[in-house]
This record gives structure tokens, C-alpha cells and sequence, in this order.
């Protein structure tokens, strides 16, 4: 489909009333021309990103995931509640025991003791697990950060790649037309008509189809942004602006303070901490136990002082310990293969990101100029009779398939880079 799009302009060498190869443009915005598409308010990325912050669900649900963590901690570190007992003797029986003439009345309270580090344990695990949340929530807002970028870009990249869509169909055209003229004139043969007639309804294919696509380019990024659709232009200077990645080292380095590095490790704490807890279980928890003793029969009252162990003899929580033990060895195995994947990402975006950027920069600084100056010297043989018509076409189609490469090249580079972004980005973001 490509080739058969690119053929539109490529038949632009048979018009002769030309005097010199048209305009094409490669890069016609700058940060003075930012709406060149919309003629909406501007929206900069870094307004786009505030404002899917300001509307998110998902980053409100990872929200309220962190605050019922802190509640589950704060919970963690409650002692037990005391127990209020009340127990009657000698009641309701027959003889001297019927009625409660003779009853004993006792009013007393028991606590559990917890012992052995158990609540301890159980607040640090606790922790662990609302450190994790926290952890979360700011990955959950980088995440959101890196699909606005990523989203805001392939917008860009979408109108750009309209704009190309709309001029090639242009001069499709005014192909047909001057065709058209020639065949009438008995100058071209009936086929080249026929050509530019399929090149020109191809050229229109292309462009609803890149209209399609812009659309839903545009829906992605509003839904990001808690919109319907999208009512502001967007920064097309920004999609153009490359910077080369730093060595590679230097984001290894930042990868060991990744989100998903610190949530592992605190989930593997966590796990510790329950196998420190169900270890402690094993340790019997002692009952005190203290109470009043009223004697009807002659009003007297005396003071109950108690205690009481379980005996462990039963249960040993073997099985709980067991799995403890087995859910650390997990957390272990996970949080070191959390980091090779991390590490084979960074590495994989990165290179794109490297490629990419190189790409562009090809792109824009030498073989688009080279590709201009080949369609335009081309042109001018061709129409002193120097070239033929093949020549043109060739030149035409070098230049349009780099256009149409440097911006996808763009595409890459912004997509690769919010990549390596999120996942080497060391923020500290406080509620």
C-alpha cells in the first residue's frame, strides 16, 4: 500500500508547466508555530501529564490500595483486647442451694499476654506491606506519566503523518489533472491516465485511513486525560526535540532504586516478617486472669488472681510455618527475576531508544536533504530532457518513504525514551 501511496507524487514529473520542483516540506514547525494542525488552546506535554494526574481513576485506586495498607498497619501494632467475664455458682439447685441465697458471683477480666515477638512481627510485616503500597502508588503514577508521553507522541505522530497523507493526495490531483490535459493533447498515452487515476483514489484510501487513525490516537490520549475527546492542539516542536540517551551504566545504576525493584524488596520483608511471626507461635501466649468473688450467703468477697498456658503439644503450627517459609523462598525468587527482566528492558529500550535518536538525527541532517536535492535536480534533467521519467519517480519515491521513516523514527525515539524514563526515574512523591 505504501508503494502503491508513494507512486501519487511520483508521477508529479509529467507536469510541464511547472518551472521548479514543488515545496516539501520536512519539518515545518518550530516552538513559535505550535498549532499548526488545531486551532485550540496549546496543551504542553507537561500540562497533559498534570492534568491525567488531577483525573485518573487508577492512580485514585492506588491511592485508596496505600491508605487501607496504612490502616492494616496501624491495626497491626493493637494489643489484644481484655476479655470481661462474670460466672455464678450455686444456683437454681435444690435444698440450701435452691434460689440464689447460697450463690457465688464472680466478676473478673482476663488478657492475653502476647509473648515471643509476635507483635512485633506482626506490625513489621505490616509496615512492609504498607511500604509496598506506598511504593506503588508512585509507580502507578510514573506508569501514568509514561503512557501520557507515550500517548501525547503517537498524536503527534499521527497528524504528521496526515499532513503527509493530505499533500500526497494534493498532488495526486493535480497529477491527474495535468494528465489528463497530456492524454487529451495526445501527448501522454491513455495508461498514464489510468495510473494517476489509481494513484490519486489511493491517495484518498491513504488519507481517511490516517484520519481513522489519528482518531483514535486522539481518543487514547483523552481518555488519559479524564476527557471525552481531545480539545486542546498539542506541541508539534516537542516531537521533533531529540536528545541522546546517557551510557548505558548510568541508568543501571538508577535501575536499582526502580519501583518494582523497592516493591519486591519490601514484599520480601514482609515475608520475613510472617516467618519471624508463625515461628513465635510455637511460644505459648500466657492468660491473666483477675476477678472479685461475692459470697451471698454471708456477704463475704474475695480477690481471684489467675493464670494460663496453652500447651503446645497438639499444634506446633508446622504447616504454617512450612508455608511461610516457602512464600520467603518465593519472594526471593521473584525479586531476583524482577530484576532481570527489569535489567533486559532497560537494555531493550534503551537501544531503541540509542537507534532510534542515530535514526532521526540521519534522517533530518543527511539523507532527507540528499533525498530533496536528488528529487530536485531530477525534476530540473527531466525537464530539459536530460533524465528520463523512471529518474523522477525514483527521486520522488526516495524522498517521500525517508519522510515517512523519519517520522516513524520519531515515534520510536519518543516511545523508547518514556520507557527507559519510567523505569530509571527516582522519584519521592509524598501525599
Amino acid at each position: 500500500m505504501k508503494q502503491i501511496k508513494l507512486r501519487i507524487v511520483l508521477l508529479a514529473g509529467a507536469v510541464c508547466i511547472s518551472q521548479a520542483a514543488p515545496a516539501l516540506a520536512v519539518e515545518p514547525h518550530s516552538a513559535k508555530d505550535h498549532t499548526t494542525y488545531e486551532s485550540a488552546p496549546l496543551m504542553k506535554l507537561e500540562d497533559a501529564i498534570t492534568k491525567a494526574i488531577e483525573a485518573s481513576p487508577r492512580l485514585q485506586s492506588s491511592k485508596a490500595g496505600f491508605d487501607a495498607a496504612k490502616g492494616a498497619e496501624r491495626q497491626a501494632g493493637y494489643w489484644p483486647n481484655p476479655e470481661l467475664e462474670f460466672e455464678a455458682e450455686n444456683v437454681s439447685g435444690d435444698g440450701q442451694y435452691s434460689g440464689t441465697n447460697s450463690a457465688e458471683y464472680t466478676y473478673g477480666l482476663s488478657q492475653k499476654i502476647e509473648i515471643g515477638g509476635k507483635r512485633s512481627s506482626r506490625k513489621n510485616a505490616a509496615k512492609a506491606v504498607s511500604e509496598a503500597a506506598k511504593v506503588s502508588f508512585m509507580a502507578e503514577r510514573m506508569n501514568l506519566e509514561r503512557d501520557v508521553h507515550i500517548a501525547y507522541a503517537n498524536v503527534l505522530a499521527e497528524e504528521e503523518a496526515l499532513e503527509l497523507a493530505i499533500e500526497q493526495e494534493k498532488l495526486a490531483k493535480e497529477v491527474l489533472q495535468t494528465v489528463s490535459k497530456r492524454v487529451e493533447a495526445a501527448r501522454e498515452p491513455e495508461i498514464q491516465k489510468s495510473k494517476a487515476e489509481v494513484a490519486y483514489a489511493t491517495s484518498v484510501i491513504s488519507r481517511e485511513q490516517e484520519e481513522r487513525q489519528l482518531k483514535v490516537s486522539k481518543k487514547n490520549l483523552a481518555q488519559l486525560l479524564g476527557e471525552s475527546s481531545l480539545s486542546s492542539s498539542l506541541d508539534h516542536s516537542h516531537f521533533f526535540e531529540l536528545d541522546a540517551p546517557l551510557a548505558i551504566e548510568t541508568y543501571q545504576e538508577k535501575l536499582r532504586n526502580a519501583p518494582e525493584v523497592l516493591i519486591a524488596s519490601h514484599l520480601e520483608h514482609e515475608k520475613e516478617s510472617m516467618l519471624s511471626f508463625e515461628k513465635a507461635q510455637n511460644i505459648p501466649d500466657p492468660r491473666l486472669n483477675v476477678g472479685v468473688r461475692d459470697f451471698r450467703e454471708n456477704g463475704s468477697q474475695a480477690f481471684l488472681f489467675g493464670v494460663s498456658f496453652p500447651i503446645p503439644v497438639m499444634n506446633l503450627n508446622q504447616g504454617n510455618i512450612a508455608k511461610a517459609s516457602a512464600e520467603l523462598s518465593r519472594a526471593r525468587s521473584d525479586s531476583r527475576q524482577m530484576e532481570l527482566t527489569l535489567e533486559q528492558s532497560l537494555m531493550e529500550n534503551w537501544q531503541h531508544w540509542q537507534t532510534s535518536y542515530s535514526e532521526a538525527k540521519s534522517l533530518k541532517n543527511k539523507i532527507l536533504p540528499a533525498a530533496d536535492k536528488a528529487f530536485k535536480l531530477a525534476w530540473a534533467g527531466y525537464e530539459k530532457g536530460k533524465f528520463p521519467y523512471l529518474e523522477v519517480l525514483d527521486a520522488q519515491r526516495t524522498l517521500f518513504n525517508a519522510r515517512a521513516q523519519y517520522h516513524n523514527s520519531l515515534k520510536n525515539y519518543h516511545s523508547s525514551r518514556a520507557n527507559v524514563e519510567r523505569l530509571t526515574a527516582i522519584e519521592n512523591k509524598e501525599e
